[in-house]
């Protein structure tokens, strides 16, 4: 085979792969058409070609009808870009740089690699954030959460700093993910973050937090004692006791 047939080969497949890219990733293909894309765009996903990996992770972008179909053909991408492995890493990497809903991205990769890779990958990522405007901050958002389910105190000093995000729903799930680490070195970061927060939700879930874990309010005890919500106290040693749970 001559160098001018095997680039018209390659071609054709590109093309091919192009297509059935375009007809799985449109949400009003009828579903057959769609799902027989699919497979095709698999079986090539299957033999490496990175055309057809890039074409299955932009699935996950796409919500088709019906839902039901739609949760099917997402498992069938898992599953199949787990099975390909090594190979589809760094796309998966790219994707979870790039694509703004990342949940999926990320389930395919923590599949695929170590715990600990899994965790130094999301900490780079999360590197990359400010803590400025976005347009869209879902995948700023999931990668606090995925961190959430990861302990460590490197985890938890790097999460701090989106206390301050103009984003209210980053700043209540940055929250969340420090409460679930119980990181001690948090306790002053979040007394300050309760004090100045502007949102009611984030400061009552502050609260709440501290009344779960029990931690003390020290060098706060003036300002908590004027924000705290009704349901709550704070007793003589600065810890928040919920009513209730006395």
């Amino acid at each position: 085979m001559g160098i001018l047939d095997f680039l018209s080969k390659e071609n054709r497949l590109s093309s091919k792969i192009e297509k059935n890219v375009k007809r799985a990733n449109n949400k009003h293909t009828p579903k057959d058409y769609r799902q027989a894309a699919l497979y095709e765009i698999i079986e090539h996903a299957t033999d490496g070609n990175e055309q057809a990996i890039s074409g299955l992770i932009s699935r996950f972008a796409v919500i088709a009808e019906p839902s039901i179909e739609d949760e099917k053909e997402k498992e069938w991408v898992c599953n199949a870009l787990i099975d390909i492995g090594e190979k589809a890493l760094p796309l998966l990497k790219r994707a979870l740089r790039s694509e703004e809903s990342v949940n999926l991205v990320q389930r395919v990769f923590r599949n695929i690699v170590d715990e600990e890779t899994y965790r130094k990958e999301l900490l780079a990522v999360l590197d990359e954030f400010d803590t400025e405007y976005e347009r869209n901050p879902d995948r700023k958002i999931q990668t606090i959460m995925a961190l959430s389910e990861l302990q460590g105190d490197d985890v938890a000093e790097k999460l701090v700093r989106f206390l301050e995000d103009v984003n209210e729903t980053v700043r209540y799930q940055t929250v969340n993910a420090l409460a679930e680490m119980e990181w001690e070195e948090s306790r002053e970061p979040l007394l300050k973050a309760m004090c100045e927060e502007e949102s009611i939700r984030v400061r009552n879930e502050i609260i709440d937090v501290f009344a779960r874990l029990e931690w003390s309010t020290a060098g706060y005890k003036k300002q908590v004692a004027a924000l705290l919500p009704q349901g709550y106290k704070q007793d003589k040693s600065g810890k928040l006791i919920k009513l209730g749970n006395v």
